[in-house]
């Protein structure tokens, strides 16, 4: 076992959830008119909090519309049992997104995982549509609702001792977390990312790859 602390951050969309919850809203309940935006967000020249608001606009539909859809998503299948991991060794673990609380939260509470902590961007279901506020500041990043890098140094001051930080991701939106933390978990678009920015990453298919890796590490106990 390793004697150097950690502390776990992860990307809720396409990462702890199977699939991502916060696209397939939009594109439901926008007649996929928000995939318009998408191309420009991927190329940076569209900010993030831009391209929420826009796509939150496009969205019509009843509160209990929206509940009733995201009823339908999943878990990642070894969360539950990550978490019970990382709670038996002491590890803090923390879900950042760059996506809306409230689908988050609820899919949590479902699930039996409320007690987690969440950061992300407040989504307001309101007069049959949706708003978003961005209630976490970006010192310097202008790409980003919630700066996933931003919020691990913040996580690294409040801690006032050394840690190291382990981050799994799965697309763009990841991309200022890789650069804040000392062990990154990639798939998909971040595994993409990482390849053409040369960053040092670890594959994984599912939440008991991460662990597995993080007890052959020895930051993790079997």
């Amino acid at each position: 076992m390793s004697d150097a602390p950690i502390a776990v951050f992860c990307d809720f969309d396409g990462t702890v959830s199977r699939r991502d919850v916060g696209y397939h809203l939009f594109r439901h309940f926008s007649g996929g008119e928000n995939e318009k935006l998408l191309p420009d967000w991927k190329s940076g020249r569209l900010s993030t909090r831009d391209c929420l608001v826009r796509e939150a606009a496009m969205v019509r539909a009843s509160r209990e519309e929206i509940y009733r859809f995201i009823e339908q998503f999943e878990l990642d299948s070894g969360f539950q049992s990550f978490v019970d991991r990382c709670r038996a060794n002491g590890t803090d673990l923390t879900v950042v997104s760059d996506g809306l609380d409230f689908y988050i939260k609820h899919i949590f509470e479902r699930d039996g995982l409320k007690h987690l902590p969440v950061i992300a961007n407040r989504g307001v279901i309101a007069n049959g549509g949706l708003q978003v506020e961005f209630v976490h500041h970006n010192r310097s990043c202008e790409r980003c609702g919630s700066c996933k890098g931003e919020r691990i140094r913040e996580y690294r001051q409040r801690r006032g001792s050394a840690v190291g930080v382990v981050f799994v991701g799965d697309g763009y939106s990841d991309a200022c977390a890789v650069t804040e933390a000392d062990i990154v978990f990639a798939k998909k678009d971040l595994e993409q990312y990482c390849r053409v920015h040369n960053i040092g990453y670890y594959e994984y298919d599912d939440f008991f790859d991460v662990a597995q890796k993080l007890v052959d590490l020895g930051y993790l106990t079997a």
